[in-house]
């Protein structure tokens, strides 16, 4: 998609050194992925203690499809 933005030269000019990118697209393009990247791993992280995995979970999977069987 072709956007166009105003981005200070400079902070381009450093992102563009620190991604070690040949092109401003692919500068904002790696940065984009990595935010995006470091989001999610946030995101799961806030999860920490909020979910509960049963470690037997095909046992309770294929419960539930047998009762769903005998009731069917």
């Amino acid at each position: 998609m072709r956007t166009t933005i105003n981005v200070n030269d400079e902070l381009l000019d450093a992102l563009i050194k620190q991604t070690k990118t040949r092109t401003k697209t692919q500068a904002i393009e790696t940065a984009i992925r990595e935010y995006l990247d470091k989001k999610a791993i946030e995101d799961l992280i806030s999860l920490s203690g909020k979910i509960n995995i049963n470690p037997d979970w095909r046992g309770d999977e294929e419960a539930e499809l047998n009762e769903y069987k005998d009731n069917g």
